[in-house]
């Protein structure tokens, strides 16, 4: 019986390694490969499908949808206006197209699109970033302010919010003069905005700071797409020595 059963196991043994050397040449061979890396191949395709038909479902079309009711206006109106500009009547009082009228409301519309439209939605968009990140007399510890784009007067400001300062609690801060920067601080009393004067009043050394700033203080967004928080105002004194805060 005991051999019997030994011969029964040394059966299995070798069917099973047989199959192991089977599958083994089977996986080696380029046929094989082929099907496996088209299968691969298909399964990340059709992945990538169903995940970009949820960005459309989720993201693009809602986003569509609020927009379309807006820009609909917008381009009707440009419509009407583009036809009360761009003919003229003749002497029987025939409306003939004028490419001169045409060539300067496309001037016009660019002017107005660029200097105009342009800086009042980013204003629109800093002013309600401005009441949704707001913080006022905040203490942080600056120093180190440098002009980093000369031509456009921007300023950056490094510091932390917590003695001493780590790569946790550190942040960087813009000081430019937008057209919302101007505004506030118009509206607040200190007159026009310079940044060159707000970045003068962070020392060279670590100094205890009470600021007013706004924006997205999120490190992936300042290194991914250069998006840093604006501050407003600031008022520092210089620590002589080492101070817990």
């Amino acid at each position: 019986m005991s051999d019997l059963k030994n011969q029964i196991e040394s059966l299995k043994q070798r069917i099973e390694d047989r199959a192991y050397e089977a599958d083994k040449k089977a996986s080696n061979r380029w046929d094989v490969k082929a099907s496996q890396d088209i299968g691969s191949l298909s399964r990340f395709v059709s992945q990538v499908i169903l995940g970009a038909h949820w960005v459309h479902e989720r993201m693009v079309a809602p986003t569509g949808r609020f927009l379309a009711v807006p820009m609909a206006f917008l381009f009707g109106w440009y419509r009407r206006l583009w036809a009360r500009l761009v003919y003229v009547e003749d002497r029987f009082q025939q409306r003939q197209f004028s490419k001169t009228r045409a060539g300067l409301t496309l001037a016009g519309t660019f002017v107005f699109v660029w200097f105009l439209m342009i800086p009042l939605l980013v204003f629109a968009f800093d002013v309600a970033l401005y009441f949704a990140t707001v913080k006022h007399d905040e203490i942080v510890y600056l120093n180190n302010s440098q002009e980093v784009l000369p031509e456009e007067n921007v300023h950056a400001v490094q510091g932390c919010h917590s003695l001493p300062c780590t790569d946790e609690n550190s942040f960087y801060f813009r000081i430019r003069a937008t057209l919302f920067n101007e505004a506030w601080s118009l509206v607040h009393g200190y007159g026009f905005f310079f940044p060159d004067y707000v970045a003068a009043a962070v020392p060279v050394s670590i100094s205890q700071c009470k600021i007013t700033s706004y924006g997205l203080r999120m490190k992936l967004m300042m290194r991914g797409i250069d998006v840093y928080p604006d501050i407003l105002r600031t008022e520092c004194t210089p620590l002589l020595g080492p101070t817990n805060p």
